[in-house]
């Protein structure tokens, strides 16, 4: 009775949390004063440094302007965000220590995993915290089905090192991963002993979280990593279990070298802390990331003077996340750069945004994430998912069919609501109901000419029901498009 109420009790809190996001309209939208321009800094801003405008959205920020806006999302901590705390509030298992969260069943962990991640990205004001919640969780990627229970150890890494240092420092960042159990577990460092060295760890450390594939190391200094971080575990029994722990009698105590770094004979533990701030001091990470940060925010080919800036940015503070962001948002060549295809999750995420859905989570989502191939945590390699047009531009396909579902109000668990929306403008005519719809999804009103064949073919219904039918139709019209699928 007692577990009964409780998940009653969290239910509700889901419930209270969603209803409270999609409240959040605005009496009326200006249907002239939220439209925009091509490469309109705020609609770029909204889309790019998050997961796209809610209704009211791109007139709320015309208003805090530029900087202003960029400063507010950068310090998440200062933004009432309760609808989607009260959501997150009412996972079973997301918010249970890593003990009691073994009981569950994986996919429990799963479900929850994703439901904490999506609803964020949709329901969330914090929307720059949550995109670089996101950029982190690819760049150390740990793939959530990887083993029967990795996904608990996930949830946990998703909680205690990705959310806490999104926008902090990379150094606090990687320190926080190198000591990660969910990563030690993932990337085969719990078999790592100083008699049998396991290498995998050390050389995505090197490879993928710092220094680059290009970093200048060879296959000598991997092996001298692995033996750095040789005894760096999970612990599995006694006080506090399944935490990470340094144990010295499966750590090479032996004279190691790392690109030219001398680690002396017998410093134990040290030695990993000091590694990790060396990998962080080094040139080559601080290209890396800016190449990483530049290509996810400007371009899939970074321009090279702005990848040279934002990494002096990274030199010059140690790592700060923030100053790299101002640099990237703040530049110009962010307002002149080129289309980027949205990914998966930012497609579907940004139409749901777009409309202000009401969503719960259901299979009907998440069939859509997967025959768009970037189900959340499923990648299975340790490089994450691409951040490239070549990687998702081939499957458009299922990008139509989400479309088409979406627009008719076909996919369980999500809806929005035709009625609700007309009312934020006076639309009395179809035309006007057109701009708005186009407003709300592209930023700006139609061409004249476009206009007009969208309105031919919603007047040309003659029978009851079938102009609002004909409606949605141009809804999914519009969201299968170019213009919607590119920010």
């Amino acid at each position: 009775m007692g577990l009964a109420s409780s998940a009653l009790a969290a239910s509700g809190c889901s419930v209270i949390g969603r209803e409270l996001a999609t409240q959040k309209l605005p009496a009326e939208i200006d249907l002239a004063a939220s439209s925009a321009i091509p490469a309109d800094p705020f609609w770029r801003l909204l889309n790019r440094a998050g997961y796209g405008p809610r209704p009211g959205d791109i007139a709320k920020a015309r208003e805090m302007g530029v900087e202003q806006w960029l400063e507010t999302q950068l310090h998440p901590d200062e933004i009432d965000d309760t609808p989607a705390e009260l959501i997150i509030s009412g996972l079973s298992v997301y918010n249970l220590d890593i003990n009691s969260m073994l009981g569950y069943d994986s996919g429990d962990g799963y479900r929850d995993l994703i439901w904490a991640t999506v609803a964020r990205q949709i329901y969330s004001e914090r929307q720059l915290y949550e995109a670089m919640v996101e950029f982190w969780s690819d760049h150390f990627t740990i793939y959530a089905k990887a083993n029967q229970n990795i996904v608990f150890f996930k949830i946990a890494d998703d909680r205690d090192v990705i959310r806490p240092n999104a926008l902090g420092n990379f150094r606090d960042l990687l320190h926080a991963s190198v000591r990660s159990p969910a990563m030690l577990i993932y990337l085969n460092n719990v078999r790592n002993f100083a008699d049998h060295p396991n290498e995998n760890y050390a050389r995505e450390l090197m490879e993928l979280h710092t220094l680059g594939v290009f970093g200048g190391y060879d296959q000598e200094d991997v092996l001298n990593v692995a033996r750095i971080l040789s005894g760096l575990t999970v612990k599995r029994k006694g006080l506090r279990p399944w935490q990470t722990t340094f144990n010295n009698r499966h750590h090479d105590n032996d004279e190691k070298v790392v690109l030219d770094q001398t680690y002396p004979a017998g410093l134990g533990e040290q030695e990993i802390s000091t590694l990790v701030d060396f990998l962080v001091d080094h040139p080559a990470t601080a290209d890396h990331i800016a190449t990483k940060l530049v290509r996810r925010f400007i371009a899939d080919d970074p321009p090279a003077e702005l990848v040279a800036e934002v990494a002096r940015v990274f030199r010059e503070t140690n790592g700060e996340i923030r100053p790299m962001l101002r640099t990237i948002f703040l530049n110009l060549k962010f307002i002149t750069a080129p289309p980027k295809l949205k990914r998966p999750v930012h497609y579907i995420v940004s139409a749901i945004r777009a409309l202000n859905c009401s969503v719960r989570l259901s299979k009907g989502l998440h069939t859509h994430f997967q025959a768009m191939g970037q189900m959340p945590f499923m990648w299975p390699t340790p490089d994450g998912y691409p951040d490239v047009a070549e990687a998702w531009a081939s499957n458009q396909l299922a990008r139509w069919n989400f479309a088409s579902a979406f627009s008719q109000n076909q996919i369980n668990g999500v809806h929005f609501d035709l009625k609700e929306l007309l009312e934020l403008t006076e639309a009395e005519s179809q035309a006007d109901r057109l701009d708005l719809f186009y407003t709300l999804l592209l930023g700006q009103l139609p061409a004249d000419l476009e206009r007009q064949k969208l309105l031919d073919f919603v007047l040309a219904g003659d029978k009851p029901g079938e102009k609002e039918r004909r409606l949605h139709d141009v809804i999914g019209l519009m969201i299968a498009g170019p213009e919607f699928q590119l920010i």
